[in-house]
């Protein structure tokens, strides 16, 4: 009985040692997926890989948006009055995409960082401690957001600035 006990122990190691080693191998890519179609003047650092690619080792700056520019929504051209410019330096139309956008994202669409919707429905107000819904929530010019009547007992105390990050309101 002790020898069968110490053939399925030695047996187990080499079972996790052999699948250790399999695991730990890198995945090889099958011939249809290999670079020699590519034109010689592409490489793997300068490719055009999208947004969130395996490949990328950064994710690609973009410039920031100005007037003129379309939106990545809806395909319009933005003027100085439709843009919203969030704080990464890009912009959505004012309305109706940034309106929409906002509800349910936090990235930016163009390089994903958080800059949309610090606070989201569902979210505790800051001054009452109750949770936000959708009819009830007031957003301020630096994402924060507050119930719409917190907001009026707070702006009708003479206070200018956020409750939370002290930005102009």
């Amino acid at each position: 009985m002790v020898y069968m006990q110490l053939i399925m122990s030695i047996g187990c190691v080499i079972a996790a040692a052999a699948a250790a080693i399999y695991f730990s191998m890198p995945a090889i890519a099958p011939s249809y997926q290999s670079n020699t179609g590519r034109r010689s003047n592409d490489s793997d650092d300068n490719n055009d890989c999208g947004r969130r690619s395996k490949k990328c080792s950064k994710p690609q700056r973009l410039p920031a948006s100005k007037p003129g520019d379309k939106c990545i929504i809806c395909l319009k051209e933005m003027t100085a009055q439709t843009m919203h410019i969030m704080n990464c330096g890009h912009a959505l139309c004012q309305a109706p995409c940034f309106a929409q956008y906002r509800e349910f994202n936090r990235y930016c669409l163009y390089c994903e960082k958080v800059v949309i919707r610090i606070n989201v429905p569902g979210d505790d107000c800051c001054i009452c401690c109750e949770p936000m819904s959708l009819e009830t929530i007031q957003y301020l010019p630096c994402e924060h957001a507050l119930h719409k009547i917190c907001l009026e007992s707070y702006k009708k105390e003479n206070y200018k600035t956020c409750p939370l990050c002290s930005k102009k309101l």
